[in-house]
């Protein structure tokens, strides 16, 4: 049996040699960053056993059990990557192994597992959608697990809606409609990522309203009505996205945007609160 990882790799191997004619083609190279590659393997759990000569091939499926043995399995989606990898001269490296152990390397340097779930290290990461937004839901939800679910365990796998980002001063940005209009047709690979790693939950940080993150989210899921809102909240702020993939999805702000941190929880408090009101059907609780 292939390895969430390998069915990745699989994925992103069938699409990447057009992807990059593509982008060679419109001189593309030093506009934009590297896309945007998952995986589910921690690798630095693979070279600790390497260096302790205790890894076996035959064990590289229990380094993604982190996220495959977990009960709620959360992906949380940004707006494009930041910071990430840049191509050399003749766009050969890095390749898609050398992009997804970026990822990886990331993953297991910085996500600690902790008890029923796990959070990213606050001393090592400055950026607010891990310290703040992907933690703090985390460990809401940890907590209420721990309370009413003993045993149940929570894991998250950290994704990005446009999968390309434009290499800026401030360390990345939007594309534009054109470049976007190439990931699209040359690497649409978000619905088959969802598939391979089937989370329960859906949320997004991708901003307000029907914006360009929307149309984005509509093009890479079957959202089958309108966006519904939370508790008393406005829909612009946050919302229920009725997603046919998933059991349950949500859209809210980018950490990063102008509202005060008080109006940001008002929104994951609406997203945990109706979470809550479901988790029995995710956990199947009798």
């Amino acid at each position: 049996m292939n390895t969430l990882s390998e069915e990745l790799t699989t994925l992103y191997n069938s699409k990447w040699e057009n992807l990059i004619k593509q982008l060679k083609a419109n001189g593309l190279r030093n506009q934009l960053q590297c896309p945007f590659l998952i995986s589910a393997l921690r690798i630095s759990d693979i070279e600790k056993k390497r260096e302790e000569n205790k890894l076996c091939l035959e064990e590289i499926p229990e380094n993604e059990a982190w996220y495959t043995h977990a009960d709620i399995r959360i992906m949380f989606f940004g707006q494009e990557p930041y910071m990430w990898e840049k191509w050399d001269e003749d766009m050969k490296t890095p390749d898609v192994g050398d992009l997804m152990y970026t990822y990886e390397k990331f993953l297991g340097d910085n996500y600690v597992p902790y008890k029923n779930g796990g959070y990213f290290d606050q001393d090592k990461l400055r950026s607010r959608l891990f310290k703040f937004s992907i933690n703090g839901i985390l460990s809401c939800l940890m907590e209420e697990m721990e309370k009413s679910y003993p045993g149940k365990t929570i894991s998250m796998i950290w994704n990005n809606i446009s999968k390309l980002s434009a290499v800026t001063k401030s360390g990345g940005g939007p594309v534009n409609a054109s470049v976007h209009e190439i990931e699209h047709k040359y690497f649409h690979v978000i619905p088959k990522e969802v598939e391979i790693l089937k989370p329960n939950i859906l949320i997004f940080f991708t901003g307000p309203g029907e914006n360009t993150y929307y149309k984005y989210i509509q093009e890479n899921f079957t959202v089958d009505d309108n966006p519904s809102p939370l508790a008393s909240l406005s829909v612009h702020d946050v919302a229920k996205l009725p997603i046919r993939e998933v059991e349950l999805a949500y859209k809210t702000h980018h950490p990063n945007s102008t509202i005060s941190d008080e109006s940001h929880w008002n929104n994951y408090h609406a997203i945990l609160n109706d979470i809550k009101e479901n988790i029995d059907k995710l956990l199947k609780k009798e």
